[in-house]
């Protein structure tokens, strides 16, 4: 019983790490009836890019001045075009955005040295290195997904297939394909009851997972912000109707979800080393959200416990009957079985369509 109770501990606290990832599918799903496969890329991206400022891992200067110079261009586009700022204005705040990344690109922040507590400089680095994964999935959502409002959402789809090999191509140029030691040193929780024990790290990802899922919500439900993204996510065309700026909401969906995925994905990487290949744990999403539902927020959490449960139990106790890696395919069987009872998966919206 203990070693049960150990395992499905175990499995709940990773399982948050997925809902998380399982979220960032469902809220571009629900405003572009679009599923991201770029979602793991997403997931390196944001990590390197906290990885930059928490470790100060500076880039050389052919590096980053190309990424100052989109940084610039990006600004200055949606200052003018979507805000509707005076161009005079937009100019030279996007050029002081671009210069900025650049020298922190360039230079570094120099936290390490300039604060010693891991906890500090973490809490520093966390809100900066969120941010800058936000503007790139805004970046990525002007130049990919704006073009394609109005087509059938299986073409972003498509799309999305291609922009996952183009970031993992633009990672592997920038930050090459080795690992790099990730090692957050954050304060030990460790918990310790009797015989069971849950180390610091899933905790602390667990944790942070939640707390970043519970803020998505308070956005999504208590803000103006969230009430005109979960009218765009209804019907789009009725809410551009009403005055609300759909192109503008749907690029801050996809900054929402590249923030949500750079908090799992630096979770993930504490867990042992930050690399390219790490972008097989972003297909995870994919169970969650279709056992969970496809447009529903409820159901990537649910979903996401579910799989982590699942994995925790096939590793515990399958695995070590002699078939070595099922756990990385028990939660894919347990999706067709999911499927095959619903379909639309456990909270998803049963669509009758009349033929």
């Amino acid at each position: 019983m203990i070693d049960l109770i150990q395992t499905l501990g175990s499995g709940i606290l990773v399982g948050l790490v997925y809902a998380l990832l399982g979220l960032c599918i469902v809220i571009i799903f629900k405003a572009s009836e679009a599923f991201n496969f770029a979602i793991g890329e997403f997931l390196i991206l944001g990590s390197f890019l906290f990885y930059v400022l928490f470790f100060n891992e500076s880039l050389p200067w052919h590096r980053a001045l190309p990424l100052g110079v989109l940084i610039f261009l990006f600004f200055s586009y949606v200052l003018f075009f979507d805000i509707d700022l005076n161009f005079l204005i937009a100019v030279p705040l996007g050029i002081a955005a671009g210069l900025l990344i650049f020298c922190f690109l360039f230079f570094g922040l120099k936290l390490p040295s300039l604060i010693t507590s891991p906890l500090i400089r973490f809490m520093i680095a966390l809100p900066l290195g969120l941010l800058a994964a936000g503007i790139v999935g805004s970046m990525v959502e002007r130049l990919t997904i704006k073009p394609l409002l109005g087509r059938s959402p299986i073409s972003m789809t498509i799309v999305s297939l291609g922009l996952g090999f183009f970031l993992r191509g633009c990672i592997q140029l920038i930050w090459g394909s080795h690992s790099y030691s990730f090692f957050l040193d954050l304060p030990d929780i460790t918990i310790e009851i009797g015989d069971l024990l849950y180390l610091s790290d899933p905790i602390w990802a667990g944790i942070l997972s939640l707390l970043t899922f519970g803020l998505v919500i308070v956005f999504l439900f208590r803000t103006r912000w969230g009430l005109a993204i979960r009218a765009t996510s209804e019907d789009q065309s009725k809410a551009m109707a009403f005055g609300i700026n759909a192109r503008f909401i749907l690029m801050i969906v996809w900054a929402i979800s590249a923030l949500c995925i750079a908090v799992a994905g630096i979770m993930i990487s504490n867990f042992g080393a930050l690399q390219v290949g790490m972008s097989y744990v972003g297909l995870r999403a994919i169970p969650v959200v279709l056992i969970g539902g496809m447009d529903s927020i409820g159901g990537a959490l649910v979903g996401g416990i579910i799989v982590g449960i699942c994995e925790a139990l096939a590793g515990s106790y399958i695995e070590p009957m002699g078939l070595v890696g099922f756990k990385e395919v028990a939660p894919y069987l347990l999706l067709l079985i999911v499927l095959f009872i619903r379909p639309y998966g456990l909270f998803g919206t049963v669509r009758i369509e009349r033929v």
